[in-house]
C-alpha cells in the first residue's frame, strides 16, 4: 500500500506543475495574434519571423514569468499570514496591506516623478502601515477572524478613499493610474520583471526553506516556546517577509486581490495536516491561479483586455462569503 504522507503530496505537485506548464505555454501562444506550437518553438530557439519572436520573447515571456512568480508570492504570503496568525481569513488583500501599498505608490507617482527603484520601497512602507493599522484595530490579543476582516475592510476603504482623492488631482496620469489600480500584467516586460525579481524571489525562497519554524508556529505559543522557538521573533519575521512580497508586487502590477486568500485554502484542503507541504503547494496554486486569470483577462473581451485584478476579485469574493458562512455555521452548530 502506498504511503499517503509521502506519495499524495508529490502527486499534487506533479498535477499542479503539469497544469502550470500547460498554462505557461498557452500564455506564450495567446494574444491578439495566436502563435502555433511550431512557430513558438522556432521563436524560443531564435528562429522564425521577427514579429513572432518579439511577441513571444519580449512581451509574452516576461509577462508570464511575472505572473507565475507574482502568483506564487501571493499564495505563500497568504498561507504565511493565515498560518502564523492562525486566522483562516488573513491575506494581503483582507488586511489592508494591498490597498495601503497601492495608496503609497499612487501618492508617490502623483506628487513626484519617482525612479522605479523607489516604488517597492514606498509600497512596502504603505503595506506595513496598513497591516499594522488593521491588526491594531482588530485587537492584538484577540485576533478573531471576523474582527480582522472588518478592520481590514475599514482600512482598505480609508486607503481607497484617499487614493481616489489623489487621482482627482493627478491630471493627465489619472487614466493610467485608474487602470493600474485594477491590477494588470498588461505591458509588463523584462524591465519590470528584473526590478521586482529580487523583492519576490529572495523572500519566497527564504520562507520555503524555513518550514520547521513555520510548522511550529501552527502550535500553541506555549508549546512552541517549550520546543525552543522564539515565537514572537519568528512570527514577525514571517509576516514582514510576506508583506514585503505582496507590497513589492503591487508596485509593478497594481492591486491583485484574493489570490492570497484562495490558493492557501485550496492547498490546505488538499494536504490536510501535512503542514510542511502548505507553503510550496500554495506557491504552485497561486502561480496557477494568476496565470489562468491572466489568460482569461486576455481572451474574454477580445480584442480588449480586462484587468486581471477584476477577475481575481470575481473569483475571490464568493470564496470569502463561503468561508464566512462556513465559520458562522460551525459556530452555531
Amino acid at each position: 500500500m502506498e504511503n499517503e504522507t509521502t506519495v499524495r503530496p508529490h502527486r499534487l505537485y506533479s498535477a499542479a506543475i503539469l497544469v502550470l506548464s500547460i498554462l505557461f505555454v498557452l500564455g506564450l501562444m495567446a494574444g491578439s495574434r495566436w502563435v502555433s506550437l511550431p512557430s513558438l518553438w522556432a521563436a524560443v530557439n531564435g528562429g522564425g519571423d521577427m514579429l513572432t519572436k518579439v511577441s513571444v520573447m519580449e512581451l509574452r515571456l516576461p509577462r508570464n514569468l511575472l505572473g507565475m512568480l507574482g502568483g506564487a508570492a501571493l499564495g505563500v504570503a497568504g498561507a504565511v499570514m493565515q498560518g502564523v496568525t492562525r486566522n483562516p481569513l488573513a491575506s494581503p488583500g483582507l488586511t489592508g496591506v494591498i490597498a495601503c501599498a497601492a495608496l503609497a505608490v499612487v501618492s508617490l507617482r502623483t506628487l513626484a516623478s519617482p525612479d522605479a527603484f523607489w516604488l517597492p520601497l514606498m509600497a512596502l512602507a504603505g503595506g506595513l502601515l496598513g497591516g499594522a493599522l488593521t491588526f491594531v484595530i482588530a485587537g492584538r490579543r484577540q485576533l478573531q477572524p471576523e474582527r480582522v476582516v472588518l478592520a481590514g475592510i475599514a482600512v482598505t476603504s480609508l486607503a481607497t478613499a484617499v487614493t481616489t482623492g489623489l487621482l482627482l488631482v493627478s491630471g493627465a496620469e489619472a487614466a493610467e493610474l485608474y487602470y493600474w489600480l485594477a491590477g494588470s500584467l498588461m505591458g509588463r516586460g523584462w524591465v519590470h520583471f528584473e526590478l521586482v525579481l529580487p523583492w519576490l524571489a529572495l523572500p519566497l525562497l527564504v520562507m520555503l526553506f524555513m518550514h520547521r519554524p513555520f510548522k511550529l508556529l501552527q502550535l500553541d505559543d506555549d508549546l512552541a516556546l517549550a520546543m525552543g522557538l522564539a515565537v514572537g521573533r519568528w512570527r514577525l519575521t514571517f509576516l514582514l517577509l510576506a508583506l514585503l512580497m505582496a507590497a513589492a508586487l503591487v508596485a509593478f502590477t497594481g492591486p491583485i486581490v484574493f489570490i492570497g486568500l484562495v490558493s492557501p485554502h485550496i492547498a490546505k484542503r488538499l494536504i490536510g495536516s501535512q503542514i510542511k507541504h502548505w507553503l510550496p503547494l500554495s506557491a504552485l496554486l497561486g502561480a496557477l491561479l494568476l496565470l489562468a486569470a491572466d489568460m482569461l483577462a486576455r481572451q474574454l473581451a477580445f480584442p480588449q483586455e480586462l484587468p486581471v485584478g477584476m477577475l481575481t476579485a470575481l473569483i475571490g469574493a464568493p470564496w470569502l462569503i463561503y468561508l464566512l458562512n462556513t465559520k458562522a455555521s460551525a459556530r452555531s452548530a
